[in-house]
């Protein structure tokens, strides 16, 4: 018996996906680096459960991570739970996130539609300069490593690029929906003491507007741990901001 149980086969892939597959094109790298012969996937599985410290470091080299500081080890510690996987290592996300533009800048990199506005793209290249500016902007603001950063906001491009240049910097983000209520807010963020606050002015259902700058400002009196409030015009057109702390 393997070292997983193999039940009754209910469906089964065309006869090429596997080869198709990222798996697959995983499997030919770590043959070719003296890894064991993973033909199919439940090989590659039963090596991942039999050896997962060589599968994982396996798979890290093949998955181009890029380490800022490398780690002492695949697996420090096996115990589950409990279980120290690359210890030592720190890695940034957005930097991986946003690899891909050097590989094709002019690609899409976002499609977004909405009933509030016309539908938008950005490129590869857009959003690396949209985040790069949005990082320098919440620098400028103050905002560095474990300081905390929200949004108030639905999931629209403007979210995207505030959170992966909230994680370029090493803070943490967090966000919540503008449909939510101003108690589900503050519930939650009351409880990491946010610094900085991003948040739309609205949106529309169907075609009736939803304003909400109300609960804005509601959100920003129930915070006194912010320090700014940055305004995304997603409802009406830009204006000087008036929900500051």
């Amino acid at each position: 018996m393997s070292a997983t149980e193999r039940g009754r086969v209910v469906w089964s892939p065309s006869p090429d996906a596997w080869a198709r597959s990222n798996l697959a094109s995983f499997a030919t790298h770590v043959v070719l680096h003296d890894g064991p012969d993973c033909r199919d996937y439940p090989a590659l599985l039963d090596w991942s459960l039999a050896e997962p410290d060589r599968f994982w470091g396996a798979f890290a080299e093949w998955g181009r991570i890029r380490w800022r500081d490398r780690p002492e080890a695949v697996l420090g510690e096996r115990a589950m739970p409990g279980a120290d996987w690359f210890p030592g290592a720190t890695l940034n996300y957005a930097e991986h996130a946003l690899a891909h533009a050097a590989e094709d800048p002019h690609g899409a990199a976002v499609v977004a539609r909405s009933q509030t506005r016309p539908r938008v793209e950005r490129r590869w290249n857009e959003l690396l300069d949209d985040v790069g500016r949005c990082r320098a902007g919440l620098r400028r603001l103050g905002v560095g490593p474990g300081d905390r950063v929200v949004a108030y906001a639905p999931n629209i491009p403007e979210t995207l690029v505030a959170f992966l240049a909230t994680a370029s910097l090493g803070a943490v983000w967090s966000s919540c929906a503008p449909e939510f209520g101003v108690r589900a807010v503050t519930d939650r963020w009351s409880q990491i003491e946010p610094k900085v606050l991003i948040a739309v002015d609205g949106y529309r259902y169907g075609e009736r507007p939803i304003d909400r700058s109300g609960h804005v400002a509601e959100i920003v009196a129930a915070l006194p741990s912010l320090d700014h409030v940055v305004r995304i015009p997603y409802l009406g057109p830009a204006g000087e901001d008036t929900w500051g702390p």
